[in-house]
């Protein structure tokens, strides 16, 4: 009798590469698009960013390319909504693992700054609620990956990069090991009540990997967490606020079970597992997000 040791591996790598994600739909008031309308495309599918000097970093792109992207209209003082799932309709893991646990962030810069220089404005930051004993990124996944995020009233009008990201520290008790989700939309926010904008901060450049809340032990007391990045701008000029309060989250309708059923693979007295060809290459794309 042969055994098949590599099972477990494989099933393992598997469960891996299911917990990632990627933003699929924005909206506004809670009426969303199309799947990846408003967006910029992905260069890295639904995999994490981990190297915190690359450009890659502000929008998961190799290219921030928005003039051929519908831009997404949006009113200062109401809501954006957006929507991550792991794969489209993904059935098993519909947003990430519940491992995966973290905070919420959404950013804005000026269109035309393409996101580069300090232009990036966060508007948004959730990280452990104390009260609900939950971290965003729980919340978004038992919502079926649904957030709702206050533009801000003073948010001058224009158009905008808008940046959402989702931490999943999970491993980062090791130097380098933070995952985060960034995506990007485009929108024309009209209705605000500022003019200007302040100094904003720059993507790459926002996060150290020894920041507190980048290298993060999640044996530790969830309620000291510090979410990292500049405080948040709070409509007015000069843009103060609170780097680390916790901000409010809507949508909260019961979401669908995030419990992943993994059935071992059979085996037969005479084999184990088959080489890897083109069939198992084609059922292992099935798994992952592509977009260029």
């Amino acid at each position: 009798m042969r055994l098949c040791t590599l099972a477990l591996p494989v099933v393992l790598l598997a469960a891996t590469t299911h917990a990632h994600t990627s933003l699929f739909y924005v909206g506004a008031d809670g009426a969303y698009g199309k799947q990846d309308q408003y967006l910029i495309p992905s260069s890295y599918g639904n995999a994490p960013v981990k190297d915190l000097s690359s450009p890659d970093l502000r929008c998961r792109s190799k290219t921030i390319e928005p003039g051929s992207v519908e831009k997404l209209g949006l009113t200062a003082g109401g809501t954006l909504s957006i929507q991550w799932q792991h794969i489209h309709n993904s059935v098993k893991i519909p947003v990430m693992s519940l491992s995966h646990i973290g905070p919420c962030l959404v950013y804005v810069s000026p269109l035309a700054s393409n996101g580069e220089g300090a232009v990036w404005h966060k508007i948004f930051a959730e990280g452990y609620d104390a009260s609900a004993k939950q971290w965003c990124t729980t919340k978004v996944i038992k919502n079926n990956g649904k957030l709702d995020v206050p533009i801000p009233a003073g948010l001058p009008n224009g158009d905008y990069l808008i940046r959402t990201e989702l931490f999943a520290l999970h491993q980062a008790k090791a130097l380098g090991m933070a995952q985060l989700y960034p995506n990007c939309a485009v929108a024309t926010v009209s209705g605000g009540q500022g003019t200007t904008l302040p100094d904003g901060v720059a993507i790459p450049g926002v996060y150290n990997a020894k920041d507190p809340g980048i290298l993060y032990d999640r044996s530790g007391d969830p309620t000291k967490y510090e979410i990292p990045g500049p405080p948040l701008f709070d409509g007015s000029a000069g843009g103060s606020g609170s780097s680390n309060s916790t901000s409010s989250q809507t949508n909260s309708q019961p979401p669908p079970s995030s419990v992943v059923t993994t059935n071992p693979p059979t085996t037969s007295g005479k084999s184990c597992l088959k080489p890897r060809g083109k069939t198992s290459r084609k059922r292992a794309n099935r798994n992952q997000r592509t977009k260029l």
